[in-house]
């Protein structure tokens, strides 16, 4: 580590608090994480464990991340909290609604996260702790999904917040939520377009007009037109063609659009 052999060995060390005027409590806590750190992203874990700081007005940034992170990111340690920033789609928060086995969803966008930053940060020092999922802009038509959990650290003495934490790529598992909701939506979208006829219809059993909810009789393909989504086709049956015109009635074998009102083949 530049500067601070004495901690750590074959470490590049890119954050601020080690080469900073801070209390010895927070320095040893951050050497302590950094090393536990290390030693277990050199295990080869799945999961992407860092080391954020910020001042109460100032952005994060990173004491140490793991090299799946900066990998992800195509930045190194020093440029990862912009570069990271920058990328941020959304921000969603998953909560039990407290009323059966329900969870609430609440997203946020990049805009809405730096208007709603301070006070996050707030609730972030009151819990204790964060857990929410980032979807990352790779490179404008790549996404990744990342689950953030941490544990938020509060050093008062040198106005100082640590998130000590771990990230999950859960891309697949996003992906699959993402295309629920739209089929759900389109579901949606498709039902209300939809308009059904349904009860007891009242139709006079010599013209068959049907009387509706204001007592006037209405001609039955116009109350179909009105009240549904069909189409209406008039024809005409060969028993009335024999009934009423004697003969086979040339158009038999024809059909009229009852909104154009034009035969068809």
């Amino acid at each position: 580590m530049k500067n601070n052999s004495h901690y750590f060995k074959d470490i590049v060390y890119c954050g601020r608090i080690l080469n900073g005027k801070y209390g010895k409590a927070l320095k040893k806590r951050v050497t302590e994480c950094i090393a536990a750190f290390h030693a277990f992203e050199e295990i080869g874990n799945l999961s992407i464990p860092y080391v954020s700081a910020w001042h109460e007005d100032e952005n994060a940034w990173y004491e140490f991340a793991a090299k799946g992170f900066t990998d992800l990111m195509v930045c190194d340690t020093s440029q990862l909290a912009e570069v990271f920033r920058n990328s941020i789609c959304d921000r969603r928060i998953y909560k039990y609604s407290g009323v059966g086995p329900s969870i609430l969803k609440e997203v946020l966008n990049r805009e809405g996260l730096e208007e709603a930053r301070k006070q996050l940060r707030e609730n972030s020092k009151e819990h204790g702790n964060v857990e929410a999922v980032y979807k990352i802009s790779l490179d404008g038509n790549n996404y990744c999904w990342l689950k953030d959990r941490a544990n938020v650290e509060t050093y008062a003495e040198d106005n100082i917040c640590l998130s000590i934490g771990c990230l999950t790529v859960v891309s697949k598992e996003m992906e699959s939520e993402e295309k629920c909701e739209n089929l759900i939506l389109e579901l949606k979208n498709a039902l209300a377009k939809v308009k059904t006829l349904s009860g007891l219809l009242p139709v006079c059993s010599h013209c068959k007009k049907i009387r509706d909810d204001k007592g006037y009789w209405n001609q039955i393909e116009a109350y179909i037109l009105e009240h549904s989504d069909a189409e209406i086709s008039n024809s005409i049956c060969e028993e009335c063609a024999k009934e009423h015109f004697r003969t086979p009635h040339p158009d038999i074998g024809k059909r009229w659009s009852g909104k154009s009102g034009k035969p068809q083949k």
